[in-house]
């Protein structure tokens, strides 16, 4: 099972295929063309660490206050997603960067200032293991959780999901609803961030 938080503008096994995506690990150039991603996480808590709060400064930065603004997000959804097939992803644990030669530090902890130097690598992943779905690592605002970004499949890559790998589990739920709300207030609070209101 796979948690995401996404826009309503793609659905929930719909991969992101935007040109202009700013994000650690999209948009990503393969070979002239784009590779669209998905990102997710092991639960909302990893996933929101990913995407909603992924430009908000760690804890231990003296830039404050810690806020996200709820209406750039209102247009957003829960969702969950189960793999139909086993997954074959490249490691970017503490053992997997370094066989790369990178680390922690370079590709997960830094802020939206590295993202263009974090795609270069996710760029020379994907031509480098072109049997390879997708990423996993360890949240940079939530540590102990998975995330994992996938690879769509895209003509010259022998990996990467396919229609129908993936199935959506329930239906999504809207951030404009309170049930949708109350988990991003409650996951803001273990970060020490505040939700401001329109």
């Amino acid at each position: 099972m796979i948690s995401r938080a996404h826009p309503h503008d793609f659905g929930s096994v719909e991969f992101d295929a935007r040109s202009r995506a700013d994000s650690r690990f999209s948009t990503i150039d393969h070979k002239g063309a784009l590779l669209p991603v998905l990102y997710g996480g092991e639960d909302n808590v990893a996933v929101a660490s990913e995407t909603i709060f992924h430009t908000v400064d760690l804890p231990t930065s003296t830039t404050r206050p810690r806020r996200v603004f709820l209406l750039k997000f209102l247009s957003w959804q829960w969702s969950t997603v189960e793999a139909r097939r086993d997954l074959l992803l490249v490691r970017l644990d503490d053992d997997g960067l370094a066989q790369i030669g990178s680390s922690r530090a370079d590709l997960i902890d830094g802020s939206r200032a590295t993202y263009g130097f974090t795609r270069q690598w996710a760029e020379a992943i994907a031509a480098a293991v072109g049997r390879a779905d997708g990423m996993w690592w360890y949240s940079r605002q939530a540590p102990d959780r998975w995330a994992v970004v996938l690879f769509q499949k895209v003509p010259g890559r022998s990996g990467g999901l396919r229609p129908g790998d993936l199935a959506g589990v329930g239906p999504a739920l809207p951030f404009a609803l309170p049930a949708g709300t109350e988990p991003l207030d409650e996951i803001a609070l273990r970060f020490g961030t505040t939700v401001v209101r329109p």
